[in-house]
C-alpha cells in the first residue's frame, strides 16, 4: 500500500524503521509494529524534512526515489531489498550521508559521478542491481569509506584498485560483474595500500589479466583479514600459503576455479579456517601428511577438480570439527582409512567420487550425504549398507564401482532417503519387498546392473526421476508406476519388459522423458500417450509394436512448450556456519546493519555446492541420435527433443500431423513397415538435425520443400522404394549415396546413377491415394493381355480350319523347317 501522508504530525522525526515488515494495508496514526508488509511508494516521506535515519529495506516498494531528494538531512539510508528502480542521481544532493544501502533493488543506468559530493560516505552499497556504464571514478574522492561493495552488477570497464591506496578506513571491499568484459586490476603500478581490510572479495573480474593472472601483490600488506574470496578469475602461480601466514584471524579463503599449480602448502601453525575451498584449479602431488594438525577448526575442506593423488591421510581424522569435506575429481588411490569414519563425528557430506579408491566401504554414522561414485571400491552391497549407520541418510551414490551381491531387506531401514543411486555395479537377484519403505525417494537410479524380476516393490509417490535400464527386469509394467504422478523422467530401456504399454501411462503427467526401448512390448501405440502433453524425448524403438503411428502425436510438445529448468538441481546447504560477520555502524546511537558478512558465506556456498550437487545428481538420458547413442544431461538435456520409433513392425502412413512437431531435433522412424510418401509437412520441421526413415516401404520422390531444413546433418531413407532425383541444393549437396542406397528408383549426380530410361516417377497425388489404384490398373492390364491373347489364337485355328490349301501349306513349311533344323528327326 502506498504510504500515505499521515506523517505530517511528525514533521520533527528524525529516525524511522520500517525495514522487514508485513504490514498490510496503509499506514495511520496506529502504533507501527514488526510483522508488517510494506509496499508502494514513498511519495510522502518528504515531509519528513528533519529526518536523519530512514531504514526501509526488506519491503516491496517499488518505483523512483525521487520523492526522497528533499531529505537532505539524512546521514543513514537504507532502502535495501526492495523493488525500486531508475535513476539514483537524486541521492547527490544528500551531502550529509554517511551511509548508503542500496543493495537488491532494480536500479539501473551508470552511476552518477556527481556522488563524489559525500565526502562523508562511509558506508556505500550498490550490490546486485542493474547498473551499467563503466566503473564509477568517484569513489577515489571518498577516502571516509569502509564499505564499499559493487557485487553482481553490469558494470564494463576497468576498475584500478590503486585509486583507492589512500583510503585508510576501508575495511570491506567487494567488486565483481555479470559483464564477462570486465576487470580489475591491482598491479597497474607499484602501490601500498593505507587501509587493512577484514574482507575482500574480487569474484569473477578478469583479475589482472593483462598481467597474465598475477595474484595481487598489495595482499602482501594485509594482516588483518577474515574473509578473502578470489575465486573465478585466471589467476596463476603457487598456492599463497602466506597469505595465510600473515592473517591470523583468516576464516573463509575461496579461491576455486582458477589456474593454480604445484604443491598444496601449509603452515606447520594450526590455523583457525572455518572454510578453505581450492577446488577447480591444477594443483598436484600429495597432500600434506599432517594436513589435519594444519586445519584443526576447519569445517569445510574443497580440494576438488585438481590433479592431487596418493593416498587419503588418516590425519584428515583430526579435523573434528569438519562438516563438509570433498575431494572428488582427484587421482586418490588405496583404501579409505578408518579415521574418516570414526574420528569425524560431525561429518555430514563426504564427496570422494571420481578418483581411484578401492577397497571396502568402512563403517560410517551420522551422514546425510555420502558421494562415492566412480572409483573402484568392492564388496557387496549388504556390506555397504551394514557399514552406513545413518538414518537420517538423504543422498547415497556408489554408482560405478565393482559393489556386488542381492539388494538385501536391509535398504529398507533408510526411510527417509531421497536420492539413491547405484548403477553401474553388479549387483543381481530382485528388489526385495522391503524397498516399498523408500516413499522419500526423489531419485532412483539401478541402472546397467543385472537385476531382474518384477519392479512392483518401487514406490513412485514422490520420485521425479527412475533409471532402471540396461538389467534383466521382465513381466509388464506394473500398474504401481501409475501412482507416479511426479515422475519426470522414466527409463526402463533394454529390459525384458512384454506385455502392451499400458494406458494409464497418460496419469504420469508431468512425464519429460519417457525410454521404453529395447524390450519386448507389442500391440498398439496407444493413443493414450497423446496425453503426455509435456513430453520432450520420447523413445519405443527395438520392440514390437504394430500398426500404424497415432496421428495425435502432434499434440505432444517436444519443446514447443517452454518450461522451467527441472533436469538441473537447486540445492541449499542445510549446515552454514555458526559464526556470522555483521557490518554495523554506530550513529545516534542506532545500529544500522546493511550487510551481513554471512550473506556472502551463504552465496559461496550455495554457488559451489550447487555445482557439485548437480554434478551427481543430473539427470542423464542415452537417446540414439545421429546413427549414435549420446548422453544428455543438465541444460543440453533441456533444450534435446526427439522420437525413436524404429525396429518395430508398424504399418500404414506416416501422419501429416507430425509435421508439425517444429521443435522436434532428432526422428527416427527406420526398421519398420511404413509406406506411403515422405509427408511434405516434414518442411515444418525446421529445428530437426536428425531424421531415418530407412528400411520402410517410402515410394515416391523425396520433397524438395526438405531444403529448407537447414539443420538437418543426417538424413537417410536408404532400402526403401523412392523414385526421382533426390534434393541438391543447401545441406543436401552434403549427402551421399549412402544416405540413399536401396533405392533403384533415385538417380541423380550424387548417385552416380543417370536418369535416361527411367520411366516418370508418380505423382504425388497418386502417391497420396496410396497402392490401391496402382493394383487395379495391373489387373485390368493382365485381363485385356489374356483376353487379346486367345482372341488372336481363335483367329488362327478358325481360318485354317476352314482354309484347306492354307492348313496344307502351314504343314509343308512346318515340315521344311524341322528338316533343316533337325535333319535327323523321323517324320514318319
Amino acid at each position: 500500500m502506498i504510504l500515505k501522508a499521515y506523517f505530517v504530525n511528525f514533521s520533527r522525526l528524525e529516525l524511522l524503521d520500517l525495514s522487514s515488515n508485513f504490514l498490510e494495508g496503509s499506514i495511520d496514526d496506529r502504533d507501527l509494529q514488526n510483522g508488517n508488509h510494506l509496499n508502494g511508494s514513498i511519495e510522502d516521506l518528504q515531509k519528513l524534512r528533519k529526518l536523519k535515519v530512514l531504514d526501509l529495506s526488506g519491503n516491496q516498494l517499488n518505483g523512483s526515489i525521487e520523492d526522497l531528494q528533499k531529505l537532505e538531512n539524512l546521514k543513514v539510508l537504507d532502502l535495501s531489498n526492495n523493488q525500486l528502480n531508475g535513476s539514483i542521481e537524486g541521492f547527490c544532493k544528500m551531502k550529509d550521508l554517511v551511509e548508503l544501502g542500496l543493495s537488491e533493488n532494480l536500479f539501473s543506468g551508470p552511476i552518477p559521478e556527481c556522488l563524489s559530493i559525500l565526502r562523508n560516505l562511509q558506508v556505500l552499497d550498490f550490490s546486485h542491481n542493474l547498473f551499467s556504464g563503466n566503473f564509477p571514478s568517484f569513489t577515489s574522492n571518498l577516502t571516509s569509506l569502509v564499505y564499499l561493495s559493487f557485487l553482481d552488477n553490469y558494470l564494463q570497464g576497468s576498475f584500478l584498485l590503486s585509486t583507492l591506496a589512500n583510503h585508510s578506513n576501508l575495511e570491506d571491499l567487494y567488486i565483481n560483474s555479470l559483464r564477462t568484459t570486465a576487470q580489475v586490476e591491482t598491479e597497474k603500478k607499484h602501490w601500498v595500500p593505507t587501509f587493512q581490510l577484514k574482507s575482500l572479495i574480487l569474484r569473477s573480474c578478469n583479475l589482472n589479466m593483462d598481467k597474465g593472472g598475477t595474484f595481487p601483490s598489495f595482499l602482501l600488506y594485509q594482516k588483518d583479514l577474515r574473509f578473502i574470496d578470489l575465486s573465478h578469475n585466471k589467476l596463476v602461480g603457487a598456492f599463497p600459503s602466506w597469505l595465510i601466514q600473515n592473517n591470523s584471524r583468516l576464516q573463509y579463503f575461496f579461491l576455486m576455479n582458477n589456474s593454480f599449480v604445484g604443491n598444496f602448502q601449509l603452515s606447520s601453525i594450526g590455523q583457525d579456517i572455518y572454510h578453505l575451498d581450492i577446488s577447480n584449479n591444477n594443483f598436484n602431488g600429495l597432500l600434506p601428511i599432517n594436513i589435519g594438525t594444519f586445519l584443526p577448526e576447519i569445517k569445510r575442506l574443497n580440494l576438488s577438480i585438481n590433479h592431487f593423488e596418493g593416498d587419503i591421510h588418516a590425519s584428515m581424522g583430526k579435523m573434528q570439527q569438519l562438516s563438509v569435506l570433498d575431494l572428488s575429481d582427484n587421482f586418490f588411490s588405496g583404501e579409505l582409512p578408518e579415521q574418516l569414519a570414526t574420528n569425524l563425528t560431525n561429518l555430514q557430506r563426504l564427496k570422494l567420487s571420481n578418483n581411484f579408491l578401492q577397497g571396502n566401504i568402512p563403517k560410517f554414522s551420522n551422514f546425510t550425504e555420502l558421494y562415492l561414485n566412480n572409483n573402484k571400491l568392492n564388496g557387496t552391497l549388504k556390506e555397504v549398507l551394514e557399514n552406513i549407520n545413518s538414518e537420517e541418510l538423504m543422498i547415497l551414490d556408489i554408482s560405478n564401482n565393482s559393489i556386488s551381491g542381492e539388494i538385501p531387506a536391509s535398504i529398507g531401514k533408510f526411510s527417509s532417503i531421497d536420492i539413491l543411486l547405484m548403477a553401474e555395479n553388479q549387483l543381481e537377484g530382485e528388489i526385495p519387498f522391503e524397498f516399498s519403505n523408500l516413499t522419500s525417494l526423489y531419485m532412483l537410479d539401478l541402472s546397467q546392473n543385472r537385476l531382474l524380476g518384477s519392479i512392483s516393490s518401487i514406490i513412485l509417490s514422490s520420485m521425479n526421476f527412475l533409471y532402471l535400464q540396461k538389467n534383466a527386469f521382465s513381466g509388464s509394467i506394473p500398474f504401481t508406476l501409475s501412482e507416479g504422478s511426479q515422475l519426470i523422467t522414466l527409463d526402463l530401456g533394454n529390459n525384458n519388459f512384454s506385455g502392451s504399454i499400458p494406458y494409464w501411462m497418460e496419469k504420469l503427467s508431468n512425464l519429460r522423458v519417457l525410454l521404453l526401448g529395447g524390450n519386448n512390448f507389442h500391440g498398439h501405440i496407444p493413443i493414450q500417450l497423446c496425453q503426455l502433453k509435456d513430453i520432450t524425448i520420447m523413445d519405443l524403438s527395438r520392440n514390437k509394436l504394430n500398426g500404424s503411428i497415432p496421428s495425435c502425436f502432434n499434440n505432444l510438445s517436444f519443446g514447443m512448450v517452454d518450461h522451467d529448468p527441472i533436469f538441473q538441481f537447486r540445492w541449499w546447504p542445510s549446515d552454514l556456519e555458526d559464526k556470522t560477520f555483521f557490518y554495523s555502524r554506530n550513529l545516534l546511537n542506532v545500529s544500522v546493519s546493511l550487510y551481513m558478512l554471512h550473506e556472502l558465506v551463504n552465496d559461496e556456498l550455495v554457488f559451489n555446492e550447487e555445482l557439485a550437487f548437480n554434478e551427481v545428481t543430473k539427470t542423464t538420458v542415452e537417446f540414439r541420435t545421429k546413427n549414435n547413442y549420446y548422453s544428455y544431461r543438465g541444460r543440453i538435456l533441456e533444450n534435446m527433443t526427439g522420437l525413436d520409433l524404429s525396429s518395430n513392425m508398424l504399418t500404414g502412413v506416416i501422419p501429416s500431423q507430425i509435421g508439425n512437431l517444429k521443435k522436434i531435433h532428432a526422428l527416427n522412424l527406420s526398421h519398420n513397415c511404413l509406406s506411403g510418401s515422405i509427408p511434405n509437412t516434414f518442411s515444418n520441421l525446421t529445428q530437426i538435425e536428425s531424421l531415418d526413415l530407412s528400411y520402410n516401404n517410402f515410394i515416391g520422390e523425396i520433397p524438395s520443400q526438405l531444403t529448407q531444413l537447414y539443420s538437418l546433418s543426417i538424413f537417410n531413407v536408404s532400402y526403401n522404394n523412392l523414385s526421382g532425383t533426390p534434393p541438391s541444393t543447401g545441406q543436401f549437396g552434403d549427402f551421399d549415396e549412402d544416405n540413399y542406397r536401396g533405392n533403384p528408383g533415385l538417380c541423380g549426380p550424387l548417385l552416380k546413377q543417370k536418369c535416361e530410361g527411367v520411366a516418370p516417377p508418380p505423382s504425388s497425388e497418386s502417391n497420396n491415394r496410396g497402392g490401391k489404384e496402382t493394383t487395379v490398373d495391373m489387373e485390368a492390364f493382365y485381363w485385356s493381355f489374356c483376353a487379346s491373347y486367345i482372341t488372336i489364337l481363335l483367329g488362327f485355328i478358325m481360318v485354317f480350319y476352314i482354309n484347306a490349301y492354307w492348313r496344307m501349306a502351314l504343314f509343308y513349311y512346318m515340315g521344311k523347317l524341322i528338316r533343316t533344323c533337325f535333319p535327323s528327326f523321323p517324320l514318319y
